[in-house]
């Protein structure tokens, strides 16, 4: 689905949706939220701000040429679904928009803030390894997790000086 939206094939996107079913379609789409939120926490270099959701939404918004995305959209999106956790027909304003509007908004997030000299699907998929290492800490691990961000920020501060 993310390779048909990233090329802005929308009608072979609609068909791959179609074929893949209502159950395995929820499942992709909680896949593409999670991805969302990841990209914004990854380009804001913590949790996004208000701020950080709005001016990413511009990026996208204003980037996209396959299709047309609106930033309000994508904020909302992003915002209230990836980041704050509400339903998607809730926080994108109806069922229908929330059958769609991921999918697209996931794709064109990975294409603007694929880190530098990668393709977007290696980013996808440090996402998903990321996601699994997650799923399998302990919550005991995160003031370690903490401990060994905050380390390697202060080392690459001190060897940018």
């Amino acid at each position: 689905m993310l390779d048909h939206a990233a090329r802005g094939e929308v009608r072979e996107l609609a068909a791959a949706v179609q074929a893949m079913g209502d159950e395995a379609y929820r499942e992709a789409i909680g896949m593409c939220v999670y991805a969302a939120a990841y990209v914004a926490v990854d380009v804001s270099g913590r949790w996004p701000t208000s701020a950080d959701v709005r001016e990413i939404a511009r990026v996208v918004a204003e980037g996209e040429t396959k299709y047309r995305l609106d930033s309000g959209e994508v904020r909302d999106y992003l915002g209230r679904a990836a980041l704050g956790f509400d339903e998607l027909d809730q926080a994108l304003g109806g069922i229908e928009a929330a059958a769609a509007v991921p999918v697209l908004i996931t794709a064109s997030l990975l294409l603007r803030f694929c880190p530098g000299g990668q393709e977007w699907f290696t980013y996808l998929d440090e996402i998903w390894n990321a996601y699994l290492a997650a799923e399998n800490l302990a919550e005991r691990a995160l003031p370690a997790v903490h401990i060994r961000l905050r380390r390697a920020q202060a080392l690459a501060i001190r060897d940018d000086s």
